[in-house]
C-alpha cells in the first residue's frame, strides 16, 4: 500500500511519510499503526495512525505520556474525514488554520520515531473499532 496524501489540508513531511509508509507497505487493508513508547518517562508520546485501504490518512491521535494505551489521554487529535481537531480534550475545531500545531506535533513525533523512541504495531482497522467498543 503506498501513502496517499490528496485528503489532507496541507502537505507532510518526507520523513513522516518514510515513518509510515515503512509500516503500511506490506498491507492492503485499511489498517492503524500504534506506536508505543519504550521508555514513556521520557517525554516522548504514543500515537496512533489510521490509514484507509486506498492509502489515506483517517486520523492522527497523539496520547498523553502512558505506558498503555488503555491509560492514556489524549492530547491531540486530527480527523482528516471530519476536517476537524481536537486538543486536550476539547470540543472539536475546523481543521483550517491548524497546520502551525500540526507541524509542532508532526516534528515531535517524527524526531522521536528517528529516536527510536516506540515499540510499532500495525492492526487491521476492526481491531481499534473492537478495542473502542
Amino acid at each position: 500500500m503506498f501513502l496517499n496524501t490528496n485528503n489532507l489540508p496541507w502537505l507532510i513531511s518526507k520523513e513522516l511519510r518514510t515513518v509510515i509508509h515503512a509500516h503500511i507497505s506490506d498491507h492492503f487493508t485499511a489498517c492503524v499503526i500504534t506506536f508505543q513508547c519504550r521508555i514513556p518517562a521520557a517525554g516522548h508520546h504514543p500515537a496512533e495512525i489510521a490509514i484507509d485501504t486506498d492509502g489515506t490518512i483517517i486520523f492522527i491521535t497523539s496520547l498523553s505520556d502512558a505506558a498503555d494505551f488503555s491509560e492514556a489521554a489524549e492530547e491531540t487529535y486530527f480527523d482528516f474525514v471530519a476536517r476537524a481537531a481536537r486538543y486536550g480534550g476539547r470540543e472539536p475545531v475546523s481543521l483550517e488554520g491548524g497546520q502551525e500545531r500540526y507541524q509542532e506535533w508532526e516534528g515531535a513525533f517524527v524526531a522521536s520515531s528517528l529516536a527510536g523512541a516506540y515499540r510499532v504495531a500495525v492492526a487491521p482497522i476492526l481491531e481499534l473499532e473492537e478495542r473502542c467498543d
